[in-house]
């Protein structure tokens, strides 16, 4: 079982996130939890939870919260009552801030020994155990009790981090991060002195100057004192040109290209959680060598690979301290980018100026690719690819990178990859990312109305986060209302489009890019009566031999564009149509299905 408190406090088992209902009863939950199996007395479970007012039936209460606590977690942790209150063992489960303060006291250990290598990869890591500001769904009493410490630590880790990275030379990557924290923490010195070196160690020292008397000024007015030893040292040593200059190569080689993580992500714990496994491990526990890694992640349009790529990226992005490439391989109408566009774009982003790559042919392209990624150790996040063509001179030939691809087709090329299949979404999971898109407070006590909405997407996230969408934006879309929409085959395309997220036409944008013979046998499949077929009835329909019908069938498969069932002994494989492909597909031939 998974523990979190370093954002929403949530408990998940088995990937699952259990349902936690209401405010108080993930207080009571948060506060054992922080405990660390110590007992929390029943007074102090009565303050976090109603202040000093409590009901005259606080003891009742408790006891009510605690068992449903008891009875959702189950057997994996013990939840006792021990005079004068109750204890939380969770055995072993884990929970986010024990991970955190371990990589952290790991990562602060490698930074006073001087390993500044080692130190930023650490404090990466204790960073990425946070997902939002600590203990945000629990009640007021709490947070103000224990949040301003958790925060405090997280900013301490950070600016740890920076100090790793400053070591590390790469001053130019961290002034505009440090100019937002700068923004957001004005009074706090460290982040300023941090922001100083930075612009100083890139030759901008009458910037840093400037900020270090912006920041005296508002220390004066603000809190009535002069900046203190540490600042003042950093303006000393800026003065007297005493800043250590930015590593230029690596400045200019850590690139940071990923799209932002998605904040409701949701229904991929399992997948994510090897995927993660795959992209952080390193060597090989035998051999104790470098190994490559590569995942593919494979599935039909709409079922959510990018959203798994971009969390996985994210999680895993501390594990790359020379940056992260990132580059999709379609265009907006489908087709697809030539491989010497995309190596331009990220060689750019590696450091190289326009000049040198102009004229350039994909061989040269490549050499010059692979050089830059020799010896560092970058994530490059391929995304949409269409074949091995198009994939095979963007992968490094150096152990060091990790690389993962997302594709609708199989990529033989990835020799040695992890490969994971995603499959539309089960009915709970499904209802999980649509209470994340909507918002929990606009589904809950309308469930039934809600499965309906999701029986028309059919597992389809894509779908799922149109809808959740359009009732997040529109006090008036009750699910019930988009249950009937979707229920009209004619218009239930028009609702699952919503600003730039189109089911319909990112389906036909599929379609439209696959061989013709493919996709003329898809539009006749697409008109069957049953949403299933055999290669006989295949056959029969396209009007081809047995041989034919299985080589296009199978095409439409290696395109997403078709699910196969696993055979029986003495059957054939089953072929299904996803509805929504289905759908889009005979809408667009002017023949609506139901």
């Amino acid at each position: 079982m998974e523990f979190r408190i370093l954002g929403r406090v949530e408990a998940r088992h088995e990937g699952r996130r259990i349902h936690l209902s209401g405010v108080k009863q993930r207080t009571v939950l948060a506060a054992l939890l922080l405990a660390r199996g110590e007992v929390v007395s029943d007074r102090k479970l009565s303050l976090l939870l109603w202040g000093w007012d409590p009901p005259a039936t606080v003891s009742a209460q408790l006891y009510t919260h605690v068992s449903r606590i008891r009875r959702l977690l189950g057997d994996p942790v013990s939840l006792t009552r021990v005079s004068p209150g109750y204890a939380l063992d969770i055995g072993g489960s884990s929970l986010d801030v024990d991970a955190y303060e371990r990589v952290n006291t790991a990562g602060c250990e490698a930074l006073a020994e001087g390993d500044a290598g080692t130190a930023s990869l650490l404090l990466r890591e204790a960073l990425s155990q946070w997902h939002g500001t600590p203990l945000a769904n629990v009640t007021e009493q709490l947070a103000d009790a224990e949040a301003p410490r958790l925060v405090e630590s997280r900013l301490t880790t950070l600016e740890n981090r920076i100090d790793a990275d400053l070591e590390r030379g790469t001053h130019q990557q961290l002034v505009a991060e440090l100019t937002g924290l700068v923004r957001e923490f004005p009074l706090r010195e460290r982040l300023r002195g941090q922001l100083m070196t930075a612009l100083a160690g890139t030759g901008r020292k009458g910037e840093s100057l400037r900020l270090y008397e912006q920041g005296r000024r508002l220390l004066v007015e603000e809190l009535g004192v002069d900046p203190g030893e540490t600042l003042n040292a950093v303006y000393q040593s800026v003065l007297d040109d005493r800043v250590r200059g930015a590593d230029t190569r690596t400045a200019a080689a850590v690139p940071l290209m990923l799209p932002p993580d998605i904040a409701d992500f949701t229904g991929r714990e399992v997948q994510h959680a090897l995927i993660h496994e795959e992209l952080t491990c390193d060597r090989n526990p035998v051999a104790g060598a470098w190994r490559p890694r590569r995942t593919v992640i494979l599935g039909m349009p709409g079922v959510g690979k990018t959203a798994l790529a971009v969390r996985a990226a994210h999680a895993a992005r501390g594990h790359f301290p020379d940056g992260q490439l990132f580059a999709r391989l379609r265009a907006e109408d489908g087709s697809t980018r030539p491989p010497d566009e995309v190596l331009t774009v990220l060689l750019r982003a590696l450091g190289h100026p326009d000049r040198e790559l102009s004229g350039l042919g994909l061989t040269a392209l490549t050499s010059r690719y692979r050089q830059a990624l020799a010896g560092r150790r970058l994530l490059v996040l391929l995304d949409d690819v269409a074949g091995d063509t198009q994939l095979a001179p963007l992968l490094p030939n150096t152990p060091e990178s990790a690389v993962m691809v997302t594709s609708r087709t199989p990529l033989p090329s990835v020799a040695g990859a992890r490969i994971t299949v995603l499959e539309p979404l089960g009915e709970s999971a499904a209802l999980e990312l649509l209470a994340a898109t909507a918002g929990e407070a606009r589904i809950a006590g309308v469930e039934e109305e809600a499965r309906a909405v999701l029986a028309h997407c059919a597992g389809l996230p894509l779908a799922i986060r149109v809808v959740g969408t359009r009732i997040a934006c529109r006090a008036y879309w009750q699910p019930e209302l988009l249950a009937h929409r979707l229920a009209d085959p004619g218009r239930r395309l028009d609702v699952l489009r919503f600003g730039n997220l189109d089911v319909g036409a990112r389906l036909l944008s599929a379609r439209n890019n696959l061989a013709p013979d493919t996709a003329a046998a898809l539009d006749r499949l697409a008109l069957l009566a049953a949403p299933e077929v055999d290669t006989e009835g295949a056959a029969t329909a396209l009007v081809v031999p047995r041989a034919e019908a299985e080589r296009l069938l199978e095409a439409l498969v290696d395109a997403g564009m078709l699910q196969i069932r696993r055979p029986g002994r003495r059957t054939g494989a089953t072929y299904v149509l996803h509805p929504l492909v289905r759908l889009s597909v005979s809408s667009a031939a002017g023949i609506p299905t139901s």
